[in-house]
């Protein structure tokens, strides 16, 4: 099966990726409406202020995944993923994980929810974890490593490409 040009996997992904973009902008605004409309009296202002502005932050670093994303397929798509635009992308995104990660950190602390912090538990909706920050950690890592290694591919391609 090929997983490249026209009509094939890479496409559906792209065509995936453009359709998470336009609901993801539609929740995020959704979400913002109702955040900044309801009165919550339980939590203070400056507390409300905090967690929006992480979920602002949080929610405009998975856009930014997903558009680069959406650009690296394009690039496979196209039959040329080692271009230096695609290492570029994979940085971003990188960045964009330990962004989200360092939100979901910052939101540990702020709901005080070390208090009751399971690593992963099971109750009658499904199985849970608190490791979210961890998982974006780690993806962060793995996607700058592959940065990396798509930087050498580059460099070998560009060398290959001036040879005779």
């Amino acid at each position: 099966m090929k997983y490249y040009e026209k009509k094939f996997l890479s496409s559906i992904l792209k065509i995936v990726l453009d359709i998470l973009l336009v609901v993801g902008i539609g929740m995020f605004l959704w979400i913002s409406i109702n955040t900044t409309v309801k009165d919550y009296n339980s939590i203070n202002l400056s507390k409300k202020i905090i967690i929006y502005s992480l979920f602002l932050i949080g929610a405009s670093a998975l856009m930014i995944i997903l558009y680069n994303l959406r650009k690296i397929m394009d690039s496979v798509i196209k039959m040329e993923p080692f271009v230096r635009q695609n290492v570029k992308s994979l940085t971003i995104i990188s960045i964009s994980c330990f962004t989200i990660a360092f939100c979901y950190l910052i939101n540990f602390f702020i709901n005080v929810k070390y208090g009751n912090y399971h690593f992963i538990y099971i109750d009658k909706a499904g199985i849970h974890t608190d490791m979210e920050f961890l998982i974006f950690f780690f993806a962060g890592c793995f996607i700058l490593v592959l940065a990396n290694v798509f930087q050498k591919a580059v460099e070998v391609k560009e060398e290959n490409d001036l040879t005779i």
